[in-house]
């Protein structure tokens, strides 16, 4: 008798989700948009905590590793999928991780997965961790310094999201109704500018509308300061926490050496590839070759970004 391992199937049908509201775990197709993810876990008291567009597919919010200052409280995309399904160049459906925290022997694929833009495989469903949905938000909103966001992280008033831009600092908190008394009690000993009480959809619209730009670059948090003087972009906000920093460009070349200058990347939206493009000639390289000739032999996937330039030179 010949043995065999049947075919996978995925676990979601395309535009479909199921959500295990006791297991606090929800599994989504790749096609289906961030807002009505959303919609479908508050109606159960829980959300997905990503900052993102939410009219993105979440397949393609994991595939640029698209989050954003929530990550602070609650992580990224790394931190909540507990596992995906995928097809590789040659369409094979590849199961990594499961339902439950514990669950890789081996290589964790489904961290592989986040950044990788279509890359190594295509996204077919995603499974992650929900948590419990707040009961609201305060923003506390600080003079615009650095070191304020480096005394509140090892502090019982650690924000769950930090924002800094020309004008102030914002920091954000969310949690239960106790959780927010508590900092509501305590905040006022840090002199804040002012404090804020608010629904926790105010507080989720006021992110969006500033976590936006067209060139994302990364930094080290010290170094935010410097290299916003030396990129002099238009406009500007940055994660105050992981020295990310979005903005409008008025030059990119300069955007661009300023990053690289500080030991940075960046990327733009009209660019094509992603930040890998920085990766220069070397065992980094390579190592990164040699997988996207295992995971696409027959080259069917999109391209590491200097394969892109090479072919349209």
């Amino acid at each position: 008798m010949t043995d065999y391992r049947p075919d996978r199937q995925p676990f979601v049908a395309p535009g479909e989700s199921d959500h295990h509201v006791a297991d606090m775990t929800a599994t989504i197709a790749a096609d289906v948009p961030l807002a009505r993810v959303q919609q479908t876990l508050m109606a159960q008291g829980q959300w997905l905590p990503i900052d993102g567009d939410e009219l993105l597919p979440v397949g393609e919010l994991v595939d640029t590793n698209s989050s954003g200052p929530l990550r602070l409280g609650y992580g990224h995309w790394r931190d909540l999928l507990l596992g995906v399904q995928f097809t590789n160049g040659r369409g094979e459906l590849v199961t990594a991780g499961g339902r439950t925290v514990k669950n890789v022997a081996g290589y964790d694929l489904t961290k592989f997965m986040v950044g990788q833009r279509g890359v190594f495989g295509t996204l077919v469903s995603v499974t992650t961790r929900t948590y419990k949905l707040p009961a609201g938000a305060i923003l506390a909103t600080f003079t615009p310094r650095q070191k304020i966001i480096n005394l509140l992280l090892p502090s019982p008033q650690r924000p769950q999201w930090a924002m800094l831009t020309a004008d102030a600092l914002l920091c954000g908190y969310v949690g239960d109704e106790r959780t927010l008394a508590f900092y509501a009690s305590t905040l006022p000993d840090l002199n804040p500018r002012s404090i804020e009480k608010r629904p926790l959809q105010a507080d989720i619209e006021h992110r969006a509308s500033l976590w936006r730009g067209d060139f994302r670059a990364a930094v080290a948090p010290s170094r935010i300061d410097a290299f916003i003087t030396a990129a002099k972009p238009a406009t500007w906000v940055a994660d105050a926490a992981f020295g990310i920093v979005l903005g409008q460009a008025n030059d990119p070349k300069r955007i661009r050496e300023a990053a690289r200058a500080l030991g940075g990347i960046v990327s733009f939206a009209s660019d094509a590839a992603s930040p890998w493009i920085d990766v220069p000639v070397g065992p980094q390289r390579a190592l990164l070759e040699r997988l996207k000739l295992s995971f696409d032999p027959d080259n069917r996937l999109a391209q590491l970004p200097w394969q892109q330039q090479t072919q349209t030179a």
